[in-house]
């Protein structure tokens, strides 16, 4: 390990659901799945842990979902109310450091390097942090300790539900070595699954492997997957400050897919919550990138620069479009597809023209209205261009 320090994981268990059960207390040790009708093509965002007991999964089909758990209760979802409990537990982390970075809704990283005096050892300061949250949200929280962000990821999701892990010093690779590859973050199915067609079924397989070798089959991503199965991470716990250089969606399909309509639902559902959280921030951005992983993990990009900036759906997703066709040159199926808006600037900042300033108002109007709607009811209850529902990040 390149220093000591100690990193604290907290992830809020099952988020979605868990919030709709503090908001409604008669929900709770019931089957709770949010996510959309049970009647509609939408997927799972969130299960409760009873819902789980079916085999209920996020980014399951509603459809798969409600014959598994027939008697669950099925949300549409409430962003508006996800957020504000996110920001709550936010402030509530913020107490133990000021080293607190959001990683999504529900998951965050703390850096509690040199506060032990002040907090005590880290695995005390966790537990007395996971008491504090129940207490004053009502959630239950995961949390693990470690020396850093890689190791109590890992550490957190072997501990779910409402546990407490610490990976030790010294005891890294040992911690490790067992695991299923499938575990170290970044390694989803489909990478699983070539990996274990290599043999590499544990973590501690993976480590034996010298790195010029997995970086000769899977290019950068083979370099970056032999520090990992090293438990090596020295990227910093990022605290948030000022406004984001960048706003991204990515998502990697369930199966590789060689269905052209399909990606490009994928990038309009990822370019809409791409640009409703640009709105939400008040900003405006000029240019778009796109980014395309094949099968074989070869991750190809490009970006366009737009003439003036804009919040808007509908141009952002022209330019993708654009730019991921050019990309869709290999006969291979397509694992992952992302689309990032950059170049950023605030709403106030924008120099409208004249003579485009009265359609840009009224897209503006439409689009407010939009994402009003879809704080009451769930993302999905409208759908503007060809996007498939596609789950929140939990």
């Amino acid at each position: 390990m390149a220093e000591s320090r100690d990193i604290l994981h907290v992830d809020v268990d099952a988020f979605f659901a868990s919030v709709e059960q503090v908001l409604d207390p008669r929900l709770r040790g019931k089957p709770v799945i949010v996510g959309g009708n049970p009647n509609d093509r939408s997927v799972v965002a969130s299960a409760s842990y009873p819902a789980r007991a079916f085999g209920v999964r996020s980014a399951m089909p509603i459809a798969q979902a409600r014959r598994l758990c027939p008697n669950a209760v099925f949300l549409p979802g409430n962003f508006k109310a996800y957020r504000e409990f996110s920001e709550r537990v936010h402030e509530l982390l913020l107490r133990f450091t000021p080293l607190v970075e959001a990683a999504s809704l529900d998951d965050f990283y703390l850096d509690l390097t040199g506060c032990r005096p002040l907090q005590g050892p880290p695995l005390q300061a966790a537990e007395r942090m996971r008491a504090m949250v129940r207490a004053e949200t009502g959630l239950s929280v995961t949390a693990a300790v470690a020396a850093n962000k890689l190791l109590a990821k890992v550490a957190s999701d072997l501990a779910k539900p409402d546990g407490l892990l610490e990976v030790r010093r010294g005891c890294e690779a040992a911690f490790l070595r067992p695991l299923p590859v499938g575990r170290l973050p970044g390694v989803g199915p489909s990478a699983e699954e070539a990996l274990r067609k290599l043999n590499l079924v544990t973590i501690g397989q993976l480590a034996e492997i010298p790195p010029a070798s997995l970086e000769q089959m899977f290019g950068a991503w083979g370099a970056a997957l032999a520090e990992r199965a090293r438990g090596r991470d020295d990227s910093p716990v990022v605290a948030e400050a000022g406004r984001p250089k960048s706003i991204g969606r990515e998502s990697t399909f369930s199966q590789d897919t060689s269905d052209r309509a399909e990606v490009r639902a994928m990038l309009y559902s990822l370019t809409e919550r791409a640009a409703r959280q640009l709105r939400e921030e008040g900003l405006l951005a000029r240019c778009v990138t796109v980014k395309v992983r094949y099968a074989d993990f070869r991750t190809v990009t490009a970006a366009r620069t737009l003439p003036t900036v804009t919040d808007q759906d509908k141009v952002f997703y022209e330019i993708a479009l654009e730019q991921v066709e050019r990309l869709l040159a290999r006969r291979m199926r397509i694992r992952l597809v992302g689309v990032t808006l950059s170049a950023l600037v605030s709403l106030q900042k924008r120099q409208g023209d004249l003579f485009a300033e009265t359609e840009f108002q009224r897209r503006r109007r439409f689009y407010r209205g939009l994402d009003r709607l879809r704080d009451r009811f769930g993302f999905d209850i409208a759908r503007v261009g060809p996007a498939p529902p596609v789950r929140d990040e939990e």
